[in-house]
């Protein structure tokens, strides 16, 4: 929970807010869901972020190499849906069959590095870069594992192929002009088996070659002792992120994590997360899977019922992309808006309550922009006050990333806010109303463009 006497700081949109002696540090938040964005939306990912109260910034998914028409190639709508929701797509670029297990030598590393899907990965590359927007990709993620045919102990691998595959997909990528693909290498937290020859950074495919240093770690729970049993954040990640931050600059992400209810308490485990990860300087992002596997665990921000409130603890504060480093740059006039509902504010504790989420309709509320806007003019965004969630004392308005103005209560029903424009591509507003504790009470977002003078 906030202090009540701490300064509202302006942070990035959908950047984590914990509480802290002084300043809270802006960490990206993101998910992986089951189905979004398969279908061409993103209806999973919304509703866990307008129930949650916390902004996802990161929508993650899975994509094979083996497998027919869907997975030959890039589908458009797909990204579009996380793109156009502002959001930033992380793949998981996987080179096997799904459900062939660790043994599959037509995916090897060695046919890889030799060339075999070259033809593949180059019509792929080019699908990613017609959609002019950053796409971060994580091919061949937890390589230091036994469990997928890329990993570096199976399939006639080695660490060294390894690096060669990843090296030669990157150039070939490359290549086809697209260098709005984003490299993320992704080891999981603890090489298996633990050997020597096994160590993650034998994996390593150098600075050239990455863009973001990630990894992925669950908290596996008491019913799985041999996978570590329950165990906190930071056992779970303090060694692996020192060990990424010694092998280059980058910045580092957790492109996996989860925890298990059984041998502790799961909403316990998520403070301490958010918590925690503020003490990792260089940790920009966390992406939660949200999935529930009765082989590994039950993953879900909503079980049991009081963890999503853990995940909403914080201000809803300004945006990710400055701080992945995103300008989108294309020009499209299409609008649309993602409708406001909010949670509600605790009566007692000052916290979120995020299991309670007013209803669509008299308590549902919008925001009215227009679209497209000319570039050197200003964009404005308003909203009728009186259709919000009671207990409102003050509208903070954020327009990519930064806050651009505060209103109080007792301003005018219809509420407005203007900036001039100088950037086109897409862009968001982002109307917040909070309690007189601080706590967010309602936010809505639209999203609009910016095109250039004809």
């Amino acid at each position: 929970m906030l202090r009540r006497s701490l300064a509202f700081i302006v942070l990035l949109l959908g950047l984590l807010a914990m509480p802290a002696v002084g300043s809270a540090r802006p960490i990206a938040f993101g998910v992986h869901t089951p189905d979004d964005p398969f279908g061409g939306n993103t209806l999973k990912v919304d509703a866990l972020q307008r129930d949650s109260g916390r902004p996802i910034d990161v929508v993650s998914w899975f994509q094979s190499w083996g497998g027919g028409q869907w997975v030959s190639q890039v589908q458009p709508r797909v990204f579009n849906a996380v793109i156009d929701g502002g959001r930033v797509p992380l793949l998981a670029w996987e080179p096997w069959q799904p459900g062939g297990g660790p043994t599959q030598p037509n995916f090897s590393l060695a046919r890889i590095a030799g060339g075999a899907f070259d033809a593949y990965i180059a019509r792929f590359a080019r699908g990613l870069r017609a959609l002019r927007a950053p796409i971060y990709v994580r091919p061949m993620h937890e390589m230091n594992g036994n469990w997928y045919p890329w990993g570096g102990t199976v399939n006639g691998n080695s660490p060294a192929l390894f690096v060669q595959a990843w090296r030669h997909m990157v150039d070939v990528v490359r290549s086809q002009g697209a260098t709005n693909v984003k490299w993320v290498f992704t080891p999981v937290n603890e090489d298996w088996p633990i050997t020597p020859a096994n160590h993650l950074e034998r994996y390593y495919p150098g600075a050239r070659y990455v863009d973001v240093l990630a990894v992925d770690g669950y908290n596996w729970g008491s019913t799985k002792p041999s996978f570590g049993g329950w165990r906190s954040f930071s056992t779970t990640f303090d060694a692996a992120y020192s060990r990424l931050a010694r092998l280059g600059p980058q910045p580092i992400w957790i492109a996996e994590v989860g925890s298990a209810t059984e041998g502790g308490s799961k909403a316990a485990w998520v403070r301490d997360m958010f918590q925690r990860a503020q003490s990792m300087d260089r940790l920009d992002a966390i992406v939660w899977m949200d999935t529930n596997n009765p082989r590994e665990g039950d993953w879900r921000m909503r079980y049991p019922a009081d963890v999503l409130s853990a995940f909403g603890l914080g201000d809803f504060v300004a945006a990710a992309a400055n701080a992945l480093h995103l300008h989108p740059s294309t020009d499209d006039t299409r609008g649309d808006d993602t409708r406001g509902s909010g949670t509600a504010a605790a009566a007692n504790a000052g916290t979120l309550n995020a299991g309670t989420v007013p209803a669509r309709g008299r308590d549902s509320w919008t925001l009215r922009v227009a679209s497209p806007v000319r570039v050197g003019r200003r964009a404005m965004v308003r909203w009728n006050a009186t259709d919000a969630q009671a207990g409102v004392a003050r509208w903070h308005i954020y327009l990519d990333a930064q806050r651009v103005g505060t209103l109080r209560v007792g301003h005018p029903r219809v509420l407005r806010k203007r900036k001039r424009m100088h950037r086109t591509g897409r862009h968001r507003w982002t109307v917040q109303g909070v309690d007189i504790g601080g706590d967010t009470v309602v936010s809505a977002s639209r999203r609009f463009r910016v095109v250039r003078r004809h």
